[in-house]
């Protein structure tokens, strides 16, 4: 069970101990629901489409957004990928390590190079923990083909800190929607049957790239293009202190803590040899939902963001803000740590105490499933 599914759980042990200590997070709720007030969000082409579209397209322009930041390997679609028997772990850790994040790695590092991550000041070392499996035949030779065309194509067409052209973008669209219908195999263990019937069938990838519909492309086309006309694409270069075009603004998919709690973006400038530039980053949140008026919800964001910070006791990420990017309405609404965490608890004062009550907690719900916060 991950943070996330802990703050779902309003019985849960985590969940309640929000519940009871943050009293200010309606305000800041509502708060969250004013910054987009006005603002016309993207929607579906269907009126009433699939309850499936909505995880769909907000998988796919996760990862359009964590590629946005870096070009580093897709984790979870790797993971994925090793789940549905598509691949070996050492097949897995050599896809890994051809992409640029990894490249430069020592040959030991990129012998496992899925399970090695960078933070902002070091790399996090998750160990092995793969099987050795019998892949399905002609599956790796297919993942291989579509992780090679999709970075080549990233590289030139849409590099780090650059939105691409409206054909680029959709091209990148039909990629993220593939590495995502992947990565839900990791976290849920359901394989897409039109994606099955590709791989498994010996199919090609053009045929992988085929499946999202038209409309599904279109509509993440046009998120993305909503980044550049308000502004989200200028405030996410700044965060990163304005690299030059096709340099990574921070840091995709970073572990907070490993097996529980893995962010969306980090944003800072990276310094190939000493991590974050400044010595401060701001963690950021994607979400894909047309509407923000459901308090519960939100406040549940608003919990998750703030405990991801505190749960970096070892400040592997140098983490002094944290945001909400509201993809479908086009806005980024960040705030300071301890400013959020003041807000939330009605009281600035009681900050530091309700933190280290918060790592407490963290710490027994951790030692029941064999993991740990993470240490300097």
């Amino acid at each position: 069970m991950s943070l996330t599914s802990e703050l779902a759980d309003p019985a849960g042990q985590l969940s309640r101990w929000c519940a009871r200590v943050f009293t200010g997070s309606g305000s800041v709720a509502r708060r969250v629901e004013e910054a987009v007030h006005g603002l016309q969000p993207v929607r579906p082409a269907l009126a009433r489409p699939p309850r499936q579209h909505w995880a769909e397209v907000g998988g796919a322009f996760g990862q359009r957004v964590a590629d946005l930041v870096q070009a580093a390997p897709p984790y979870y679609a790797l993971l994925g990928m090793l789940r549905a028997q598509w691949g070996s772990g050492a097949w897995a850790h050599a896809q890994a390590a051809t992409y640029p994040t990894h490249a430069g790695l020592p040959a030991d590092y990129r012998a496992r190079a899925l399970n090695v991550r960078p933070a902002a000041t070091t790399w996090l070392d998750l160990g092995d923990g793969f099987p050795d499996i019998e892949p399905i035949p002609g599956a790796p030779g297919l993942w291989a083909d579509f992780l090679t065309r999709a970075r080549r194509y990233q590289a030139r067409h849409v590099p780090p800190g650059m939105l691409g052209e409206p054909g680029a973008e959709a091209g990148t669209a039909r990629t993220a929607w593939v590495l995502s219908a992947c990565e839900d195999i990791y976290r849920s263990g359901r394989i897409e049957p039109r994606l099955a019937r590709i791989v498994d069938g010996g199919g090609t990838v053009e045929q992988l790239r085929a499946l999202p519909g038209e409309e599904v492309v279109t509509e993440l086309t046009g998120l993305a293009r909503l980044l550049h006309e308000r502004g989200v694409l200028w405030e996410l270069r700044r965060r990163a202190e304005v690299p030059p075009e096709g340099t990574q603004l921070g840091i995709a998919g970073p572990t907070i803590v490993p097996g529980w709690a893995d962010g969306d973006l980090l944003l800072g400038r990276i310094d190939p040899e000493n991590g974050i530039g400044d010595g401060t980053a701001t963690l950021i949140d994607v979400k894909t939902v047309v509407t923000v008026r459901d308090p519960a919800r939100v406040t549940r964001w608003l919990w998750q963001i703030l405990l991801y910070a505190w749960l970096d006791t070892g400040d592997l990420y140098r983490i002094r803000e944290v945001g909400l990017l509201l993809a479908r309405h086009g806005n980024l609404v960040c705030w300071p740590v301890d400013e959020l965490a003041g807000e939330l608890l009605g009281s600035e004062a009681v900050v530091e105490h309700r933190r280290d009550e918060f790592r407490v907690l963290a710490r027994t719900i951790l030692d029941r499933v064999g993991l740990s916060l993470p240490e300097s």
